[in-house]
């Protein structure tokens, strides 16, 4: 059974990135009323950790944690994520992750992992999933992307979707449809999702030789594209064989949103840790006057 993520766990984590001001009147009188819709015990956990890599250098790890438990205030089913929902997440998220890339900001690129990986839990495939983005009535751009524009988005999105398809091959998401003009981004995207999984091996090996003392998570999580070319021959050997620029900007960002999309499950991982299946455990902000 899919579990299903309450609604404002993604509409909050939006507020907080900045990109609430895109969202359709519907869903920014949510994120206006989330608190409202729950008990208060949503808990922002914050990775002020700054990093010398240009593209991560202001890393705010922005990931949301809701209790579950409704307020005795509000008695009313709890609000889940919607396919069309998503597909808006996705939509708005995009091009100002691209925006923020290049000032060296992530904020909103995990909003847009976390929007994919939502679409992968509720099972759909990513072709439906991107058609919905497609037929999606919001223009944050204020104009219809490029060719390139789009095929660099549903890029990533299949980038999130094979990993966590890797990474959990009990919750695969099999999507029927195929597409001959993909095969080379399918290619490119198949070898790094693979480099990504030895490098992942590589970094358990690491921690269990130590004993503990370099954790396997954290190792991958904090690594750079330069970093993970450096620690991968597929990767390098990749790189290498790459000329056409445009070819080559696909394929670093491949790496990059491969990378990110292990620093967001560690960090949601991070935040539920000790909670779950507990209501009364979830972690709290340290507030003076509380319990």
């Amino acid at each position: 059974m899919v579990r299903l993520q309450p609604l404002s766990n993604i509409l909050w984590f939006s507020s907080l990135v900045g990109v609430t001001p895109f969202l359709s009147p519907n869903l920014r009188f949510r994120v206006a009323n989330i608190n409202t819709s729950y008990d208060g015990s949503l808990i922002l956990c914050a990775n002020q950790q700054q990093s010398t890599n240009k593209h991560t250098s202001y890393d705010r790890s922005l990931i949301l944690h809701a209790n579950q438990q409704q307020s005795t205030a509000e008695t009313k089913e709890e609000k889940e994520l919607t396919p069309p929902a998503i597909a808006e997440m996705i939509e708005v998220s995009f091009l100002n992750s691209c925006l923020q890339l290049s000032q060296g900001y992530v904020d909103v690129l995990k909003l847009f992992i976390v929007a994919v990986k939502s679409g992968h839990e509720l099972s759909i495939s990513l072709s439906v999933l991107n058609q919905l983005v497609e037929d999606c009535p919001v223009n944050s751009a204020g104009r219809d992307l490029m060719k390139e524009e789009k095929a660099l988005r549903i890029e990533w999105m299949k980038v999130v979707y094979d990993l966590l398809n890797a990474l959990n091959p009990d919750t695969k998401v099999v999507d029927s449809s195929t597409d001959d003009d993909n095969e080379m981004s399918d290619k490119r995207i198949s070898q790094v999702v693979q480099a990504m999984l030895d490098i992942k091996k590589d970094k358990e090996n690491e921690e269990v030789k130590s004993g503990g003392e370099q954790d396997a998570t954290v190792a991958i999580s904090n690594l750079t594209v330069e970093q993970a070319l450096e620690c991968s021959s597929i990767l390098s050997d990749l790189n290498d064989s790459i000329t056409d620029p445009m070819d080559k900007a696909f394929f670093t960002n491949d790496i990059r949103v491969a990378l990110m999309t292990f620093r967001v499950l560690s960090e949601e991982e991070l935040c539920l840790e000790g909670s779950a299946g507990n209501t009364n455990s979830v972690p709290r902000p340290p507030i003076p006057g509380t319990n």
